[in-house]
């Protein structure tokens, strides 16, 4: 068998789930090819089996050694790991087809024609089909077949696209007396209209997501719930899903994509992501803000309330700026600035300067006396110090900001 150096054989129990997703890479990792993966990567994480990655590259001018190492890393990107430590590829095979088309020959299943090989079908219902092309490759029918008795593969998940390559495969399984592995056919994913995604959309590739600051586990989290769902749950740790996946409750109806819930899912896991998830985005502001952080728990608390505030990674970014880098208010933002709280800000810097202690508590009872001195609303004061703060009109609530910010940032700041 063939199996060997792809997994570890002595690790598989006889009742062992074996699953794999095999792309072609002849393009990038299409969103509805990796959610695929997903599925059957949950699915035997889910009942302690292995999970297979192989590349189906016998299409030898549309494959590329660059769609393939791209298809690898949106899978780990996304928190995707195959269990094989080598990833097979077709064309690296060819001698293990051939020794299967010499079995089916002797057999009287397979014959020769017009320099191609055929596999005899069922008649009308199914057809003789070629399983050898002319140019002595094996047409996929006949590879995936057996890649999959070579790996061990015992389930399949894949599209409902494969239904009628199913009949096939299966006869091929009946013809070589080995019983073929268990079918689950997904629907596929939709647009807004209700159509198969095109693959000409550059937000149908995984790269989109992470170039657009998406974080993968929100991507990952949004595949999952396309077209699977446990009760009312929406947002699920990988441990979760692994818990609670089973591919018989993947719904038989098309999967909509729904760019809302993903933004959504994306702002739910930046409010909890940790510091060195964080990292993982080049965003300059952020990783000053992160290195304060990891020194001062004071910085750590700050961030915590940004990550709240933020609706997404570019945001944060943003948010992050006025605790980082020197801020300069743009002609946009003066129109904020109240003259009437410019008067009287010669009161409130003193008012900050009369104690040596520093807190919220603090914070908010000056600025309430303050206002309550010159009759000033909050809507009155709160947007002219923000933006004398941050040099924009979106931070933190007023007195968190200027307690994150620190006495003598906000007093040389309100002093300019």
């Amino acid at each position: 068998m063939y199996l060997k150096p792809i997994v570890n054989t002595t690790t598989i129990r006889p009742t062992m789930i074996i699953t794999r997703f095999a792309p072609s890479p002849t393009g990038f990792l299409h969103i509805g090819g990796a959610r695929t993966a997903l599925f059957n990567y949950l699915y035997a994480k889910h009942t302690g089996g292995k999970f297979i990655l192989r590349m189906e590259d016998t299409d030898a001018v549309r494959s590329k050694p660059e769609f393939a190492e791209g298809i690898m890393n949106g899978l780990s990107w996304l928190g995707i790991h195959w269990d094989n430590e080598v990833v097979p590829y077709q064309s690296q095979r060819l001698d293990r087809y051939a020794y299967y088309v010499d079995l089916l020959r002797e057999k009287g299943f397979a014959y020769d024609k017009d320099g191609a090989v055929y596999l005899k079908g069922k008649g009308e219902e199914l057809p003789d089909f070629v399983i050898v092309k002319s140019d002595g490759m094996p047409v996929f029918h006949l590879a995936v077949v057996v890649d999959d008795i070579d790996m061990g593969v015992n389930v399949i998940i894949r599209g409902v696209d494969h239904l009628t390559n199913t009949d096939k495969h299966r006869l091929i399984y009946d013809y070589l007396g080995i019983s073929h592995p268990t079918y689950y056919h997904v629907p596929l994913i939709v647009d807004e209209n209700n159509q198969p995604l095109s693959k000409r959309r550059s937000d149908t590739n995984v790269e989109f997501y992470r170039d657009h600051d998406y974080l993968p586990e929100a991507v990952f989290n949004f595949l999952v719930r396309l077209g699977w769902g446990h009760g009312n749950q929406e947002v699920f740790s990988q441990e979760e899903l692994i818990a609670y996946f089973d591919v018989i409750k993947v719904s038989k109806n098309p999967a909509k994509l729904d760019f809302r819930k993903l933004g959504w899912l994306n702002i739910q896991y930046i409010k909890k992501s940790s510091l060195d998830s964080l990292l993982r985005f080049d965003k300059p502001n952020l990783k000053v803000m992160i290195g304060k952080a990891t020194k001062d728990p004071v910085m750590a608390d700050c961030l915590k309330e940004l990550q709240q505030k933020a609706n997404d990674i570019a945001e944060l970014d943003l948010l992050c700026a006025p605790f980082s880098q020197d801020i300069v208010i743009s002609e946009a933002f003066l129109q904020h600035l109240n003259p009437e709280v410019l008067s009287l800000l010669s009161d409130l810097l003193e008012r900050l300067k009369v104690t040596a202690d520093w807190s919220k508590i603090f914070i908010e009872s000056t600025f309430h006396a303050f206002m309550e001195s010159h009759a000033l609303a909050m809507k009155d004061l709160a947007p002219t110090i923000r933006v004398l703060c941050t040099g924009t009109t979106k931070s933190l609530d007023l007195y968190s900001l200027i307690y994150y910010m620190g006495r003598n940032k906000t007093i040389e700041r309100l002093s300019r």
